[in-house]
């Protein structure tokens, strides 16, 4: 299946999923899916204190904030999280990397590794399942080393911890393009 063929199911599946589900969910999925599109969103329409209409971008921003704080557990120490939580945290980074959303990369290139640390198995499982979703997480994997100045000594460690689990779970083809992503030898 091709990648875009993936991502429309994947769309599909999200919205699908919400519609059957709580209403938290459906709000969820429809940020997401606006954030991508760049829908705007009727709700953030405002006016000016003359009456005027006007978009406010910031509000949604924070919208978008607050989803990306509820699925990384930002607040928590405890980074467990189910295999539906991860495929809606990876997504909410395809949507960041594919819109430069620089403040949410910031967040992932610091969060993400200690998420991959303690969700392996899920997160390669998700990745293996939906590639679209794959250089943009291996992509942000590489960019905790030496983001702000840190961690760039542990890269070598996750390197060879990791990367043969990398290519074992996502296969030899797409297991070293994630290794490439990682070491910053491929560009997004």
């Amino acid at each position: 299946m091709s990648n875009l063929k993936r991502l429309s199911f994947t769309l599909f599946l999200l919205l699908f999923e919400s519609a059957c589900a709580s209403t938290s969910i459906a709000v969820d999925s429809e940020v997401m899916i606006n954030r991508l599109l760049h829908i705007d969103s009727e709700k953030f329409m405002s006016k000016t204190d003359s009456g005027e209409p006007f978009y406010n971008s910031l509000m949604e921003y924070k919208e978008w904030e607050l989803l990306y704080i509820k699925y990384s557990k930002y607040d928590s120490e405890d980074k467990d999280l189910t295999e539906d939580e991860i495929k809606k945290l990876l997504f909410i980074g395809y949507i960041t990397k594919v819109n430069s959303d620089a403040a949410i990369s910031q967040s992932f290139s610091s969060d993400l590794v200690p998420i991959f640390s303690q969700n392996k198995s899920i997160v390669l499982n998700v990745m293996s399942d939906l590639k679209f979703l794959m250089p943009s997480t291996c992509y942000f994997l590489g960019r905790y080393f030496g983001f702000e100045g840190k961690n760039l000594e542990k890269k070598q460690a996750f390197l060879d911890k990791n990367g043969p689990l990398l290519v074992k779970e996502l296969g030899e083809a797409d297991g070293k393009t994630c290794l490439e992503y990682i070491k910053e030898e491929k560009k997004f």
